[in-house]
């Protein structure tokens, strides 16, 4: 009877790491790991040629989707279900011109920032239609080279970060200001750094280059894209590193743009790199 008793407690103490570690895998509370970046996404689309140089991505409240143009202030509203444009509208008459880098929408009010993190503002404009627009110099390109840009609800501020760093206050670091859209200036936390080896320490090189960044609607945290580095990381405003995912290359060309479905679906663009540019839709898991 005890030689019995003893083999059922072994199995069992042998059997609970096991469990433990399966359980922990399934409930894994990070945002990233609900898409599975391994697998075909649920669809891409190759757009048009108009939009070719795609170069950053947003939702809007009512889950429509913009994306900008690389080189002039012009929006374009994508049907990320179709893969098609539904509208355009710019920023000017001419459009501005500037290297811009990254958008984001609050409420009717689009934003768009160029490499030097100059802030462009307008409203939502019909098809065809010019807005008029302002610009804020935020003085932000005598640190670093912008690459991307996200809407923070909480105090309502915009987000923006760095592909590259000057300056021994931000050596090493992965740079994110934070511009205040009521005060018209850096918030008094701005700049948060976070450590670059707690990303390169987890993926191959010494470098990392991000080339977009949007906020999730449920967790609050941050995922950071790099198409170099062919990596998406799950961050925090408070500066840790919660998640880090691999893209695979066949799949992705150059990652430029980052934006969240209505349904939690996670769209990325793809520079078209003398070729169309690419919209691609993961799926999350359920909960």
């Amino acid at each position: 009877m005890y030689t019995g008793l003893v083999a059922a407690v072994l199995v069992i103490l042998f059997a609970l790491p096991l469990l433990s570690a399966d359980a922990h895998q399934h409930s894994d509370p990070t945002v990233l790991s609900r898409y599975d970046l391994r697998e075909a996404p649920a669809a891409q689309w190759k757009l048009p040629n108009r939009i070719r140089e795609i170069s950053g991505l947003a939702t809007t409240a009512d889950g429509r989707l913009f994306a900008h143009d690389d080189e002039r202030a012009v929006v374009y509203e994508v049907d990320y279900q179709e893969g098609r444009l539904t509208k355009a509208f710019a920023f000017g008459d001419p459009a501005a011109r500037g290297d811009f880098e990254g958008i984001a929408v609050v409420r009717d009010t689009v934003y768009l920032v160029t490499s030097s993190g100059r802030l462009y503002e307008g409203l939502e404009s019909s098809d065809g239609e010019r807005s008029h627009y302002n610009t804020y110099g935020t003085g932000l390109g005598d640190h670093c080279e912008v690459e991307g840009l996200a809407f923070e609800p909480g105090d309502r501020s915009l987000i923006l970060i760095c592909k590259t760093v000057d300056g021994d206050q931000l050596k090493g670091s992965i740079a994110l200001f934070r511009w205040s859209i009521d005060q018209r200036t850096w918030t008094d936390d701005s700049p948060i750094l976070i450590d670059r080896d707690a990303v390169t320490d987890e993926i191959s090189g010494k470098s990392f280059n991000p080339s977009g960044i949007e906020r999730h609607p449920e967790s609050g945290t941050y995922l950071v894209v790099a198409a170099r580095q062919e990596v998406i990381v799950e961050v925090t405003l408070q500066g840790d590193v919660l998640a880090i995912a691999k893209l695979r290359g066949r799949t992705h060309r150059q990652v430029e743009g980052i934006a969240f479905s209505s349904n939690g679906g996670l769209l990325l663009g793809d520079e078209g790199s003398g070729r169309r540019a690419r919209l691609t839709v993961y799926e999350a898991s359920r909960r």
